[in-house]
């Protein structure tokens, strides 16, 4: 861990307050509320354009009904949201009797804890099971905890000037001490028809996987007898450095995850726990360097969110979290542009990453020059260029050629 300090932190980091996510901003923050009035991106008329037929956006709001609903009834974290806590007095009014369904553990059942390296692989092959495609372990760095969570309202705000959301502090007990991070590929083909309602369905459905492997697997813990917090849709801390400490990948120009697996096209979750684990180690494949030299994420950003040149420890803005070496982007750009734009989302940063590839054999092997041929690394973005590879594809003949 100490190369990793050494690598991504430049000064004191102190812990962020989820009310200055660009997820939260516009319920508080009137001036950029005016800005991303437009932020759910509905569907006031009918798009002739390929790709925005009815067929087309049904797939992408398919996903959508689930996780809300599993989000809904997460109430394992230190601050359940509003709509959380109605809910679940709502459930128990209808039956006061209902009994739990989580299995507590008898009192002659009790886990070995002596081997906490066969618990930890237990762990990661249930998580696995549960539908994750990786699975890493670190411990709990609290500096990636936010000091306070903001409960957004379930109303956008639209031009008024009341705040609608809830900021709490948050409090993690000592206790804690692991967190478990996963991740989840998304459609490598779908990805292809970038900034069309197509390209933003495999994120839904990674929030949807997501949900239902963190409901499953916090309750695998319970039921083993210690206690899990369920970090579903971003909440609680910030995944991209625990998922760096955990061994999952490294930090790109473009402010995601990059796995040696599925490059940039992950979502992220976790659970964070008493149980006791083994934390794994970071992994340094050349993601820093080859971002160095690559940009092509920055040159294609339609909203030019994504900056040029080395990382600083300065934020752009207060969305940003000081004191980390990195290639900070700007968030409230980027938002803009997810909202005026009306086309179904943005997922060119990931779509155009030349390590978005499939996980096959010639891309591993390329994958391997990257990491240690550095000379090469110029040659791999032209050839990337070359080859066609991060452009938009078109959906004119999509329900024909997609092969799920």
């Amino acid at each position: 861990m100490e190369a990793w300090e050494q690598k991504y932190v430049v000064e004191n980091i102190e812990p962020f307050d989820q009310k200055f996510i660009m997820f939260s901003r516009p319920d508080w923050d009137v001036e950029l509320r005016g800005q991303t009035d437009d932020w759910f991106m509905s569907v006031k008329s009918q798009n002739k354009k390929a790709g925005w037929g009815i067929k087309e956006l049904a797939l992408v709001a398919a996903t959508g009904p689930l996780r809300g609903l599993l989000g809904l009834s997460n109430y394992r974290k230190p601050n359940p949201s509003r709509q959380t806590k109605t809910f679940k007095k709502a459930l128990a009014s209808l039956n006061p009797q209902m009994p739990g369904y989580s299995m507590k553990p008898p009192e002659d059942f009790e886990l070995d804890i002596g081997e906490p390296q066969r618990i930890s692989s237990i762990i990661k092959k249930v998580a696995k099971y549960f539908g994750a495609d990786l699975v890493g372990i670190c411990r709990l760095d609290r500096r990636w905890v936010y000091s306070h969570t903001y409960d957004v309202s379930p109303y956008f705000a639209g031009t008024s000037e009341k705040p609608l959301g809830l900021s709490e502090p948050q409090e993690i007990p000592e206790t804690f001490q692991y967190a478990i991070i996963l991740a989840f590929e998304m459609d490598y083909q779908l990805h292809r028809y970038m900034s069309s309602p197509l390209s933003g369905s495999p994120s839904g459905l990674g929030y949807s996987r997501m949900a239902i492997t963190n409901s499953y697997l916090s309750e695998y813990i319970f039921n083993l007898g210690y206690q899990a917090i369920n970090c579903t849709t971003n909440d609680v801390a910030m995944t991209i450095p625990m998922a760096m400490q955990a061994g999952l990948g490294d930090i790109g120009r473009n402010g995601l995850l990059i796995t040696p697996q599925f490059g940039p096209r992950v979502r992220l979750s976790k659970i964070i726990t008493d149980l006791p684990l083994v934390e794994d180690s970071p992994i340094d494949f050349g993601v820093t360097e080859f971002c160095m030299v690559c940009e092509k994420c920055a040159d294609q950003c339609p909203s030019k969110s994504i900056i040029y040149g080395d990382r600083t420890g300065e934020p752009l803005n207060v969305s940003n979290v000081g004191g980390e070496l990195k290639w900070p982007i700007n968030a409230e750009t980027c938002r803009m542009y997810w909202s005026k734009a009306k086309k179904g989302g943005c997922s060119i940063c990931i779509s155009s990453c030349p390590y978005n590839k499939v996980n096959t054999w010639p891309h591993r092997v390329v994958r391997w020059f990257a990491d240690h041929v550095r000379w090469m690394d110029r040659l791999l973005v032209m050839g990337d260029n070359m080859l066609g590879y991060g452009k938009p594809r078109s959906a004119a003949k999509f329900w024909e050629e997609w092969q799920p």
